[in-house]
Protein backbone atom coordinates (compact mmCIF):
# COMPACT_ATOMS: atom_id res chain seq x y z
CA UNK A 1 0.00 0.00 0.00
CA UNK A 2 0.98 3.60 -0.33
CA UNK A 3 0.19 6.97 1.19
CA UNK A 4 -1.32 9.91 -0.69
CA UNK A 5 -0.86 13.63 -0.26
CA UNK A 6 -3.40 15.75 -2.13
CA UNK A 7 -2.69 19.47 -2.48
CA UNK A 8 -5.52 21.77 -3.55
CA UNK A 9 -5.18 25.42 -4.48
CA UNK A 10 -7.76 27.89 -3.15
CA UNK A 11 -6.19 31.20 -4.10
CA UNK A 12 -9.24 32.93 -5.50
CA UNK A 13 -9.67 34.94 -8.65
CA UNK A 14 -6.42 36.89 -8.62
CA UNK A 15 -3.98 33.99 -8.54
CA UNK A 16 -6.00 31.29 -10.30
CA UNK A 17 -3.46 30.90 -13.12
CA UNK A 18 -0.44 30.83 -10.78
CA UNK A 19 1.69 27.70 -11.04
CA UNK A 20 3.57 26.36 -8.02
CA UNK A 21 6.63 24.17 -7.70
CA UNK A 22 6.06 21.48 -5.07
CA UNK A 23 8.95 20.44 -2.82
CA UNK A 24 9.09 17.35 -0.62
CA UNK A 25 12.02 17.32 1.80
CA UNK A 26 13.74 20.13 -0.12
CA UNK A 27 13.55 18.43 -3.53
CA UNK A 28 11.28 19.65 -6.32
CA UNK A 29 8.89 16.86 -7.27
CA UNK A 30 6.33 18.57 -9.51
CA UNK A 31 4.66 21.69 -10.83
CA UNK A 32 1.00 22.19 -9.98
CA UNK A 33 -1.70 24.51 -11.24
CA UNK A 34 -4.86 23.57 -9.32
CA UNK A 35 -5.06 20.19 -7.58
CA UNK A 36 -2.31 17.60 -7.53
CA UNK A 37 -2.20 14.12 -6.01
CA UNK A 38 1.10 12.61 -4.92
CA UNK A 39 1.30 8.87 -4.36
CA UNK A 40 4.16 8.13 -1.98
CA UNK A 41 5.84 4.76 -1.77
CA UNK A 42 6.88 5.23 1.84
CA UNK A 43 4.71 6.45 4.69
CA UNK A 44 6.28 8.86 7.17
CA UNK A 45 6.98 12.51 7.79
CA UNK A 46 7.53 14.86 4.86
CA UNK A 47 8.50 18.52 4.79
CA UNK A 48 6.23 20.07 2.15
CA UNK A 49 6.75 23.52 0.68
CA UNK A 50 5.37 25.29 -2.40
CA UNK A 51 7.20 28.00 -4.33
CA UNK A 52 6.19 30.41 -7.03
CA UNK A 53 9.20 32.33 -8.34
CA UNK A 54 10.60 34.16 -5.31
CA UNK A 55 7.50 33.63 -3.14
CA UNK A 56 7.16 30.52 -1.02
CA UNK A 57 5.02 29.01 1.69
CA UNK A 58 6.20 28.10 5.14
CA UNK A 59 7.44 24.51 5.33
CA UNK A 60 4.71 22.20 6.61
CA UNK A 61 5.59 18.88 8.23
CA UNK A 62 3.06 16.33 7.04
CA UNK A 63 2.53 12.82 8.36
CA UNK A 64 1.64 10.55 5.46
CA UNK A 65 0.20 7.32 6.82
CA UNK A 66 -0.07 4.01 5.00
CA UNK A 67 -3.37 3.73 3.11
CA UNK A 68 -4.49 7.24 4.12
CA UNK A 69 -5.06 10.41 2.13
CA UNK A 70 -3.69 13.66 3.53
CA UNK A 71 -5.31 16.83 2.20
CA UNK A 72 -3.34 20.08 2.06
CA UNK A 73 -4.69 23.44 0.98
CA UNK A 74 -2.76 26.42 -0.33
CA UNK A 75 -4.54 29.72 -0.06
CA UNK A 76 -3.88 33.39 -0.44
CA UNK A 77 -2.60 35.09 2.73
CA UNK A 78 -3.39 38.60 1.48
CA UNK A 79 -6.75 38.90 3.24
CA UNK A 80 -7.64 42.42 2.11
CA UNK A 81 -5.98 42.45 -1.32
CA UNK A 82 -9.20 41.86 -3.28
CA UNK A 83 -11.17 44.36 -1.19
CA UNK A 84 -8.61 47.11 -1.74
CA UNK A 85 -8.22 46.24 -5.40
CA UNK A 86 -11.95 46.37 -6.16
CA UNK A 87 -12.52 49.49 -4.04
CA UNK A 88 -9.74 51.27 -5.93
CA UNK A 89 -10.99 50.05 -9.31
CA UNK A 90 -14.58 51.10 -8.58
CA UNK A 91 -13.49 54.52 -7.33
CA UNK A 92 -11.30 54.99 -10.39
CA UNK A 93 -13.75 53.85 -13.07
CA UNK A 94 -17.33 53.31 -11.91
CA UNK A 95 -17.87 56.33 -9.63
CA UNK A 96 -16.66 58.93 -12.18
CA UNK A 97 -18.80 57.23 -14.87
CA UNK A 98 -21.81 57.37 -12.57
CA UNK A 99 -21.35 61.11 -12.00
CA UNK A 100 -21.01 61.62 -15.76
CA UNK A 101 -24.12 59.57 -16.55
CA UNK A 102 -26.36 61.42 -14.11
CA UNK A 103 -24.73 64.71 -15.17
CA UNK A 104 -23.59 65.77 -11.73
CA UNK A 105 -20.38 67.60 -11.04
CA UNK A 106 -17.72 65.38 -9.49
CA UNK A 107 -17.22 66.21 -5.82
CA UNK A 108 -13.87 67.60 -4.73
CA UNK A 109 -13.26 64.73 -2.34
CA UNK A 110 -13.38 62.12 -5.15
CA UNK A 111 -9.76 62.60 -6.22
CA UNK A 112 -8.59 62.58 -2.59
CA UNK A 113 -10.46 59.31 -2.04
CA UNK A 114 -8.94 57.76 -5.15
CA UNK A 115 -5.43 58.78 -4.07
CA UNK A 116 -6.05 57.43 -0.56
CA UNK A 117 -7.26 54.07 -1.92
CA UNK A 118 -4.32 53.89 -4.35
CA UNK A 119 -1.87 54.51 -1.49
CA UNK A 120 -3.56 51.95 0.76
CA UNK A 121 -3.50 49.31 -1.98
CA UNK A 122 0.14 50.09 -2.88
CA UNK A 123 1.46 50.10 0.70
CA UNK A 124 -0.50 46.97 1.63
CA UNK A 125 1.00 45.12 -1.34
CA UNK A 126 4.52 46.42 -0.70
CA UNK A 127 4.36 45.52 3.00
CA UNK A 128 3.60 41.89 2.17
CA UNK A 129 6.01 41.63 -0.75
CA UNK A 130 8.90 43.16 1.23
CA UNK A 131 8.41 42.17 4.88
CA UNK A 132 5.98 39.24 4.89
CA UNK A 133 6.95 37.32 1.75
CA UNK A 134 6.60 34.00 3.56
CA UNK A 135 2.98 34.76 4.48
CA UNK A 136 1.59 35.62 1.05
CA UNK A 137 0.78 31.94 0.48
CA UNK A 138 -0.50 29.78 3.34
CA UNK A 139 -0.10 26.01 3.19
CA UNK A 140 -2.14 24.15 5.77
CA UNK A 141 -3.42 20.69 6.57
CA UNK A 142 -7.08 20.71 5.52
CA UNK A 143 -7.91 18.14 8.22
CA UNK A 144 -6.41 20.16 11.08
CA UNK A 145 -7.24 23.73 9.92
CA UNK A 146 -4.37 25.16 11.92
CA UNK A 147 -5.22 28.74 11.00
Amino acid sequence: MSAKIIIKKKTGLFFRAASFAVYFDGKEVAQMLNTKTFVLEDAGLYAVQLKMKWLKTQTLIVSAEEGQETFLVIKNGLKYYAVLYWAFLISLVAVPMLFSLIKLQKPEWLISGQVLLALAFTFYSLFYFIFKRGEIWILEDANKKSR
